[in-house]
């Protein structure tokens, strides 16, 4: 589901990259060196996309997923643990090598409103925002 998404945002960028995926509790096996963009997935659902280190974001993300004292627990989180049955072990990250900050910041955003993931503060306030105006 994640993938045929992925390609078509690069390609709408015109935007060559490679696109790795592994199970998200091996995310300690990442190289460090790699940045870019990623996709934390449980299944077909999209639990968060972000940029950055993505080795050091994913163990951020670990922590967070478990509400681990001293993780940084945005709504987003915190609504996605009392109201999803998430179970990290079965979580997938999709993860694109990129190094502009222009390509980021576009695949990013692309991804983000295509996917719509639960735990993203940009999709959790408009989700949020839709619902108080649907009362």
């Amino acid at each position: 589901m994640v993938d045929p998404v992925i390609k078509k945002v690069l390609k709408f960028y015109n935007i060559k990259a490679d696109v790795l995926e592994q199970e998200f509790h091996l995310y300690k096996q990442i190289p460090k060196e790699h940045s870019g963009i990623y996709v934390i997935q449980q299944g077909k659902q999209v639990i968060y996309v972000g940029k950055g280190q993505i080795k050091s974001r994913q163990g951020k993300h670990w922590d967070k997923a478990f509400g681990r004292k001293g993780a940084k627990d945005t709504k987003g989180w915190r609504w996605l643990r009392e109201n999803i049955d998430i179970n990290p072990v079965k979580w997938k990250v999709s993860y694109i090598i990129l190094h502009e900050q222009c390509d980021l910041s576009a695949v990013e955003g692309g991804l983000i409103k295509l996917l719509q993931p639960l735990a993203n503060d940009e999709t959790f306030k408009d989700n949020n925002r839709v619902l108080k105006e649907t009362k």
